[in-house]
């Protein structure tokens, strides 16, 4: 499994990160490249603050967290809450190059967090240890670069 916990996966997707440009078009869904940037940076801050409501099952905790995690692939064109929709009330675009830069420092911090790290809750799948939340940022940002031809 790819992880930002490792130095080459970490190096491999931010080399991609850096690759878009303003030009990028995507393959499928509504979002432009800026609002997939900012799309992004906010998911990549979610282990560090709980800013959405936790809206776990015991199914989402239990079954489908361990299917996203490590064995499906992230799936295109699901709904979002509007809370982490960018054409809606999500965080609004600071720019590509201002946001790229936080994205980068956002998974730079999420691969470095200690294993011990008491991280925030994901608003799906409840509690989330830094392993995890560095397995699923890492697979969140490659589904959205594979979106944008990167």
């Amino acid at each position: 499994m790819k992880t930002l916990r490792d130095q080459n996966d970490r190096t491999a997707i931010i080399k991609r990160v850096n690759s878009l440009t303003s030009d990028s078009k995507p393959s499928w869904g509504k979002m432009n490249v800026d609002q997939m940037m900012s799309h992004l940076v906010q998911a990549g801050e979610l282990p560090f603050a709980a800013t959405l409501p936790d809206k776990s099952t015991f199914a989402a905790r239990t079954f489908i967290k361990p299917l996203i995690l490590y064995i499906l692939p992230m799936p295109k064109e699901v709904k979002v809450s509007a809370n982490m929709d960018q054409q809606q009330e999500g965080r609004k675009p600071l720019g590509l190059e201002k946001d790229r830069q936080l994205l980068i420092e956002t998974l730079a911090r999420l691969g470095d967090l200690p294993t011990d790290h008491k991280c925030s809750y994901h608003p799906m799948f409840g509690k989330m240890n830094a392993k995890e939340w560095a397995l699923i940022i890492h697979k969140h940002t490659d589904h959205h670069l594979r979106q944008f031809g990167v």
